[in-house]
């Protein structure tokens, strides 16, 4: 497991808690006992603002967690090399049997028949990169491998009856 995939793991067990803890919030308030008391609108305000003050931080705590994790369009780097990548009911053609590691790829994809999604795994297993496969758009991936091996494509996005049969990989040489 990867670093980046144990921060999004962190942060869903966090929501996963304070979700828990909200549930019993609202539970233990709805009780008889607690039904009949008269109720305070001022403290019931003040109350929901600080939810909403929590609920705010959350969500800017979560997003300053991993906004730098983000993967970015990256720049074009001049010595790049290109590979086109052509989807299609039920699988994957390169033009390039292999790719240089240490050097920026441009995977350049699109697809013929309809929507797939490009998704690659290291030769552990953890998914590195993914972009979307659209017939008459070429969208750019760029990514730069630094270990050698047999790199996994799989098809992201259910694009008919094949699909489970749309894996293929490409080899990464030093």
């Amino acid at each position: 497991m990867n670093r980046t995939m144990v921060v999004f793991n962190l942060i869903y067990l966090a929501l996963v808690v304070v979700g828990l803890v909200i549930f019993a919030i609202v539970f233990l308030s709805t009780r008889e006992k607690v039904r009949s008391r008269p109720l305070d609108i001022a403290a019931w305000k003040r109350r929901e603002g600080a939810w909403m003050y929590i609920v705010i931080a959350a969500l800017i705590a979560a997003l300053a967690a991993t906004i730098f994790e983000t993967p970015w369009r990256a720049k074009a780097a001049a010595n790049r090399e290109v590979v086109h990548v052509l989807g299609q009911q039920f699988g994957f053609t390169f033009s390039k049997p292999y790719v240089r590691a240490g050097h920026q790829i441009e995977f350049v994809l699109t697809a013929k028949d309809t929507s797939h999604a490009f998704a690659i795994y290291d030769t552990s297993g953890a998914m590195i990169a993914q972009a979307q496969m659209m017939p008459g758009w070429d969208n750019k991936l760029r990514i730069t491998f630094e270990k050698p091996g047999r790199y996994a494509v799989r098809c992201f996005e259910y694009c008919g009856v094949g699909h489970h049969t749309m894996v293929t990989t490409f080899e990464v040489r030093s």
